[in-house]
Parts: C-alpha cells; structure tokens; sequence
C-alpha cells in the first residue's frame, strides 16, 4: 500500500512539473519554431547516383525513402531564418532558386535568399541529374527533370508543413563528445557502413536514415 501511495505522488509531481513546464514554454518563449518533412525521393531506378562519377553506378530500387527536413526559427521581431536539410549529396543553385521563387509567389518576401538554407548530408545514394554544372550531368547522362522537381517539390513542401506549425517554443544548445568516432570512420573505409540515404543500387551498399 505505501508503495502504491509513493508511485502515486511520484505520478503527481511529475504531472505538476510537466504543466508548469509547458505554461512556462507557452506564455515566456522568446522563439517561434516550426518542423517539416517531405519526401524527395524521385526517381528510383535507371538513374545515375549522385557524386559517384561513374556512369554503371545506376540506382535500382527504393531501399528508404528520402526526405527533407526543415526548421523555422522566428525571434520577438519577426526576423525568420530556414534551414533545410536534405537526403541528397548537396543542394544545387538551380534547385536553391526554384524553391525560393516558388515561395516567393506564395509568402511574398518574408523567406527570400536572405533567410533560407539549404544543406545536403553528403549521400551518395540518391539520384544525380538535378545540378546544372558539366562535371555532375555528364555522368548523369544529362538533366534529369524528374530528380530535380522531387527536390523543389519535397523542399518546398517541408518548409509549407515547417511554416503553418510555427509555435513557441526553446531553443537549447549542449556541448559534449562523441566516443568511438574514429572506429565509426574505419569502419566506414573498409565498406562495412555506407551513406545515409535511400536509393538502392546493384553495385553498392545503402543505409537509412530516420523519418
């Protein structure tokens, strides 16, 4: 019975402490912050993957979807910024500048190339073809339209979800150290861990990354 009654209060102090809370993040938070997430995948098979520079590396399947993900951070003044972080080797000028014209239309000037970020994570495993420089399309084979409009699409998508769930929220920062990481990167060299992304090939390893 004491058992029972300690748990009880136990439950109760944590309630009490978690409303408090979110009042606290509720009526005080100096920040807006929104979240989104859209998928990017485009095409996934007979295309060349991003960044290998060989042209018999052809994507052949869906392993994971990819995805980008932003955030939108507005202070007291209204000053905005947006980071996007994308399931691609990098974004490209054509792509930075479709997304931002297409927000324009919709949002006016209040996301321009001023405030918005746009970061890949570096995979190779995704489809190539959406960058408008010689050394990239030439093992792409050229252009390919249906890589570059999953991108725009799925980029701009995620800032539209990140923008409508603006609400107060904290911003923390910590500071800490990572063990292991050189064994991490070893492994990494001999094959036995890949990229982070999505698109199968017949010719290389894939992994995932969270949705």
């Amino acid at each position: 019975m004491m058992e029972l009654l300690s748990l009880l209060r136990l439950w109760i102090s944590f309630f009490f402490i978690s409303t408090l809370l979110l009042l606290r993040v509720d009526s005080h938070s100096e920040y807006l912050i929104g979240m989104g997430s859209y998928d990017i995948t485009g095409p996934a098979a007979d295309v060349n993957m991003m960044g290998y520079a060989n042209m018999d590396q052809v994507a052949s399947g869906i392993h994971f979807r990819l995805r980008a993900r932003t955030f939108i951070i507005s202070d007291p003044e209204g000053k905005r910024v947006v980071f996007v972080n994308i399931d691609a080797r990098m974004a490209s000028q054509i792509v930075t500048l479709k997304v931002i014209e297409r927000l324009k239309a919709r949002y006016g000037d209040l996301y321009t190339e001023k405030n918005v970020g746009i970061s890949g994570i570096h995979t190779h495993a995704g489809p190539g073809g959406y960058l408008p420089y010689v050394v990239y399309i030439v093992t792409s084979l050229g252009f390919v339209r249906q890589s570059f409009e999953a991108l725009v699409n799925g980029i701009e998508n995620s800032i539209i979800q990140a923008h409508e769930n603006l609400s107060p929220g904290s911003i923390f920062i910590n500071k800490g150290t990572i063990e292991d990481v050189d064994d991490m990167c070893k492994e990494d060299d001999v094959g036995k861990t890949t990229s982070a992304s999505g698109v199968g090939s017949s010719r290389s390893e894939s992994s995932s990354v969270p949705p």
